[in-house]
């Protein structure tokens, strides 16, 4: 029984055959959890200096059983430095990567978090944020003793399910509103829409048409709306040299989107497809048809149906966000949790959290100052 550290892309690729079969055995694992685009994250992102691999991989009797997908960052406070031991990538679920057909899940994650804790010289701060409440690392920190005071809530994650439904009109009956429906008679109407999908694999240059269609809406919502805290993230290089990487020729990115009579793209969104679930990512619209209220909803609807005739998708997450306009979808949802802790040992930590306080109590002053 042995933990070794994985700390350069080398290692990183070694550890492909190990990564993917484990990912294949854990039942708790997303697409977020997959070789493919923690490898393509790190090819893009790994580059920066205060990014650090910290890939745990645990084995019994030779075999690779687990692997805790771990980097450090540094964040540079100027006054001082923090150092992050946190999940790879950024999505809306992380965990390790288990295989507990032998050995006890628990059992295993208390070996990787011993492991973390030995290491304690090399970070500040542990943050492990996106742990869905049914995973098995979330259950063994929340009964931890010492580690539950860390664990907190973080955000909630909205699904429809086809399964809950003996069909698409059942859920229509049960979940849209005469109203709703009535947007999709009237768009289809007025442009003749056409519902599509293509994958990665099936078109190579849907990443920048999307990535036009984003930035209008931006651009769109800046100069006519006001919305100047809009942004996209399609204007950021390393995003695109990430999602370029990720998407080409990968059929588990699908791409749903409505097309007008003309051949013009109205709205789209962009999904990651793992064991039958489509892991919603991205949504964008064109400006030019902008003054149809609801074109989203009408998406979905033509996305939702479609579940109910697939047989390789069965659900849409929603990803996270306790948006309202989410749970008018769906009555399901899973909440997640984040793992916080701080080095009590680290100089740095002390000084860092004296930091915060300080600046806590500045704000909770000037608040009080401004009530008086």
């Amino acid at each position: 029984m042995n933990t070794k550290i994985i700390t350069d892309a080398d290692g990183f690729l070694s550890i492909r055959e190990d990564w993917e079969r484990l990912a294949e055995q854990d039942p708790d694992a997303t697409y977020y959890s997959t070789f493919e685009f923690n490898y393509s994250w790190w090819q893009t992102f790994g580059g920066d200096k205060n990014k650090e691999l910290f890939i745990l991989c645990h084995y019994r009797d030779n075999v690779m059983v687990a692997i805790a997908p771990l980097m450090i960052r540094v964040i540079d406070k100027k006054i001082v430095k923090c150092r992050v031991l946190s999940f790879l990538g950024k999505g809306d679920y992380f965990n390790f990567i288990i295989d507990s057909s032998k050995f006890k899940s628990s059992t295993i994650i208390r070996e990787l978090m011993n492991t973390v804790e030995e290491h304690s010289g090399r970070w500040d701060k542990v943050e492990l944020t996106h742990l869905r409440m049914d995973t098995q690392l979330l259950k063994y920190l929340m009964r931890h003793d010492r580690y539950s005071k860390h664990t907190e809530y973080l955000t909630s994650c909205a699904r429809i399910n086809s399964d809950d439904y003996c069909s698409y009109a059942d859920f229509e009956k049960e979940m849209l509103s005469t109203k709703l429906r009535r947007k999709r008679v009237k768009l289809q109407d007025d442009t003749g829409y056409r519902f599509r999908v293509v994958t990665g694999s099936q078109s190579e240059d849907m990443y920048d048409k999307i990535a036009h269609i984003h930035q209008l809406e931006k651009k769109y919502l800046n100069e006519v709306k006001g919305r100047h805290e809009r942004g996209s993230l399609f204007e950021d290089k390393n995003n695109e040299h990430f999602l370029k990487r990720l998407f080409k020729g990968n059929d588990k990115i699908l791409f749903f989107y409505l097309e007008s009579e003309d051949g013009e793209i109205i709205i789209y969104k962009c999904c990651y497809l793992y064991r039958n679930v489509l892991y919603g990512w991205n949504t964008g619209y064109s400006p030019k048809f902008s003054h149809y209220h609801g074109i989203s909803d009408v998406l979905l609807m033509e996305m939702v149906e479609s579940l109910f005739h697939s047989s390789c998708t069965k659900q849409i997450d929603f990803g996270a966000g306790t948006y309202s306009w989410k749970f008018r979808w769906t009555n399901r949802f899973s909440v997640s949790y984040s793992f916080i802790m701080w080095n009590e040992s680290s100089q740095q930590s002390r000084l860092l959290r004296l930091l915060i306080q300080s600046r806590e109590i500045v704000r909770a002053f000037k608040g009080l100052k401004n009530a008086l």
